[in-house]
């Protein structure tokens, strides 16, 4: 097998199609027995459309999801301005709200098409060696210890990555203070498909729509609560802007921390770390997941030239990892700004009229173009 991916996630899914696009072999280990079940990560930007549109699988997300050409700033009383993502370049001048789920079984139902065996359910990965040559990876499948020997093993095994510790790759970075609690509920505003952020004095509230008539909530906490209750949340959300949601039906509740950690490597000999593998970053902003298809998508172009030319690999491995490092740093920065703007303030006068300068000047182009991942490299 030319290559392994462990990790059949949005990520890793998303790797194996290129890569087979691409006619390189290759097998995806993932330990859970189906795909999630449950909405989780939801912004697909306008570059990531734009690659689904080059494999061939973005009218299948369009119709999945919920084209949001808007995001309003509301201080609790009334709209500050907005961001209209309908004056970036078309196709793709929205961002796309589309639940985990149904990108996962996307994702599958291509990879799956080009290489009808290459996904392994319930293989968990339980050793990793390399040598000059090769790399062999063992798993356990039904109780019984299998392996395979290849090329490359890719790590799209999440931030708690077993290739990356089995390794010895270094993930180094820290926690933030910010904390979150959210939930998706039935839809009671009149936003529309609009993203609403919410900047009242005691704190952010961002809601945006999803589909089948719902839209999440995310509402900054003070403190990190772990058993998040629909009365807590609506109970916040009434306090700070107005809204009733202690009667309306959802479908999840669950809390978040925030943290920035990056792998020392993301390239060790034949072992590379994709996602959030190899780097993690706020949520807030919806970056993560289309910054390990980003990677993702170089990485298998890369790795088409290191086979068929492997007197190249490490010259081209390591002009890879330098430049995603770098769009990483960038990106970090950006949902870092994203969070900020979203805590509580000394001088709320000083914010507002940062927000006011930032939507209602040309620099409201700018920050389009910012928040929807343009010009990352």
């Amino acid at each position: 097998m030319k290559i392994i991916i462990a990790g059949g996630g949005p990520v890793g899914l998303f790797l194996g199609i290129c890569l087979s696009q691409k006619g390189i072999e290759c097998t995806i280990l993932e330990k859970r027995a189906a795909p999630v079940t449950d909405s989780r990560s939801l912004g697909i930007h306008p570059v990531s459309l734009g690659l689904f549109k080059q494999l061939g699988i973005v009218d299948d997300f369009l119709e999945a999801g919920v084209q949001i050409k808007k995001g309003i700033a509301h201080d609790g009383k009334k709209k500050m301005g907005e961001v209209d993502f309908s004056q970036l370049k078309p196709p793709f001048n929205f961002v796309l709200a589309c639940p985990q789920f149904e990108t996962e079984r996307i994702l599958e139902k291509q990879f799956t098409k080009l290489n009808p065996n290459g996904l392994i359910r319930e293989a968990e990965v339980v050793a990793v060696t390399q040598n000059e040559k090769n790399i062999m990876v063992r798993f356990n499948k039904n109780g019984i210890e299998e392996s395979i020997t290849s090329n490359f093993v890719i790590g799209c095994d999440g931030k708690n990555s077993f290739v990356r510790q089995e390794t010895g790759i270094f993930f180094g970075g820290k926690r933030y203070p910010d904390t979150y609690i959210m939930g998706d509920f039935e839809e009671n505003t009149s936003f529309g498909k609009d993203a609403v952020v919410f900047l009242p004095k005691q704190g952010m509230v961002e809601c945006f729509p999803l589909p089948n008539g719902m839209r999440r909530w995310v509402v900054k906490t003070n403190q990190f609560i772990e058993h998040v209750t629909q009365e807590k949340l609506s109970g916040l959300v009434l306090k700070r802007l107005g809204y009733d949601l202690s009667s309306i039906n959802h479908s999840m509740l669950s809390s978040f921390g925030v943290q920035h950690f990056m792998a020392e490597y993301f390239v060790k000999n034949k072992i590379i770390l994709v996602g959030d593998a190899a780097h993690v970053v706020s949520p807030i902003g919806g970056q993560g997941m289309n910054l390990g298809w980003l990677g993702a998508w170089k990485l298998a172009e890369i790795l088409k030239v290191c086979l068929e030319n492997p007197s190249r690999e490490k010259e081209l491995l390591h002009a890879y990892e330098s430049k995603h490092k770098k769009v990483v740093k960038k990106a970090a920065k950006r949902a870092e700004w994203n969070m900020k703007m979203g805590r509580k303030h000394k001088i709320p006068f000083a914010k507002k009229a940062l927000i006011h300068v930032l939507l209602h000047t040309p620099l409201s182009s700018i920050a389009a173009r910012k928040f929807t991942m343009h010009g990352l490299g």
